[in-house]
């Protein structure tokens, strides 16, 4: 009777070794496929997604749980759609992600573009705007965007600060709430930069573009002649 017991307790904490290590691939499973949408603007999947606590959540340690990836991902599709509120509601929590921590920085930046307000308020805010970037490199020391843009917003606010009474602050180009789309691919800056484009007065005609031989016309090709054996001077 005892080896009975034994054994059934075996065989129900392997059932359950197996059940969390099913859960944890399935949530892999959807981080990489988050990760997928995300660098290829398939803005929804990502947003429908949930966070799970599964067995990672629970093992020591500092490195990042699944369920965090998701949260990142979620939160920079609400910033790249200008759901800014969305992201600044996901630091709330005393653990936040550092890059969670940058994009609600990023989106309170954004925010104030689009309200820039005048005198003192417009200043307020923008300080507001440093001290979020200033949490984003408190939680990730070594992050260099952070650190541009802290610099890059302390800038701003040194010249809004100077705007004289009455007249509103001009904080860069305002941002779309939600992506336009140029064919397939949304206008503007997106999660991989900038779109590139020619060079600025040049003329097209004097762009070459150099493309590599196709496999047949290499073989076409005639072959290269041997040079001539160079005389040695001296």
């Amino acid at each position: 009777m005892k080896t009975t017991v034994v054994r059934l307790l075996i065989a129900v904490v392997l059932v359950a070794a197996a059940w969390l290590s099913w859960s944890e691939s399935q949530l892999a499973a959807r981080v990489a496929d988050a990760r997928q949408d995300l660098a290829t603007f398939n803005h929804d999947a990502v947003d429908a997604l949930t966070p799970q606590r599964t067995l990672s959540d629970y093992l020591p340690g500092d490195r990042r749980h699944l369920s965090d990836d998701i949260r990142v991902a979620k939160s920079s599709v609400a910033y790249w759609l200008g759901r800014y509120n969305a992201v600044a509601a996901d630091t709330n929590s005393g653990n936040a992600d550092a890059e969670i921590l940058l994009a609600a920085a990023n989106a309170a930046f954004r925010d104030a573009q689009r309200d820039p307000g005048t005198g003192p308020a417009a200043v307020q805010r923008l300080d507001g705007v440093l001290q979020a970037y200033a949490s984003a490199m408190k939680a990730s020391p070594r992050n260099r965007e952070a650190a541009y843009n802290y610099e890059f917003v302390a800038r701003i606010r040194d010249q809004v600060a100077r705007v004289p009474p009455g007249k509103t602050a001009k904080i860069g180009p305002i941002t779309p709430a939600r992506p336009m789309l140029g064919g397939d691919l949304p206008l503007g800056a997106t999660i991989h930069g900038a779109p590139g484009a020619p060079p600025p007065d040049a003329k097209m005609e004097d762009l070459q573009m150099i493309a590599p031989m196709e496999y047949g016309d290499r073989e076409a090709q005639p072959e290269a002649t041997p040079g001539v054996k160079r005389e040695r001077k001296g």
